[in-house]
């Protein structure tokens, strides 16, 4: 309840500053310290690496934390690698090539996302 309270003010308060570029401006800055985003279960992260070079890292990662990958699925310029924790979570793994050396990493972890071993497997 609480939670859509602070969105209705924050909306409304918005709405009073429309067309008021420092209220955008001080927005955007705040949206954009986060380096991770969490939707709908997955954790996202870009990354300052070619799209090849991070498809390598994200396997030897999975390698590393001992994820058996059971599917993987490459493409130009996006990829899946669907893959199994020990205890049976699975785990999802999405790279998506954003350009000039930029890729984006999606990782879920669970049928509901689990964020705490999302963001274990981006570190």
């Amino acid at each position: 309840m609480r939670r859509i309270r602070n969105i209705v003010i924050l909306f409304c308060t918005l709405s009073f500053l429309y067309g008021c570029v420092l209220a955008w401006i001080g927005v955007g800055a705040g949206v954009g310290i986060g380096t991770y985003k969490y939707v709908e279960g997955r954790l996202e992260r870009e990354y300052p690496l070619s799209y090849s070079r991070a498809w390598d890292a994200t396997n030897s990662a999975l390698a590393n934390l001992q994820i058996s990958i059971s599917d993987s699925t490459r493409g130009e310029t996006k990829g899946t690698i669907d893959s199994v924790r020990k205890d049976g979570k699975k785990v999802i793994v999405s790279l998506k090539d954003r350009g000039q050396s930029v890729t984006t990493i999606s990782v879920r972890v669970g049928l509901m996302g689990d964020r705490s071993l999302a963001e274990q497997v981006h570190d």
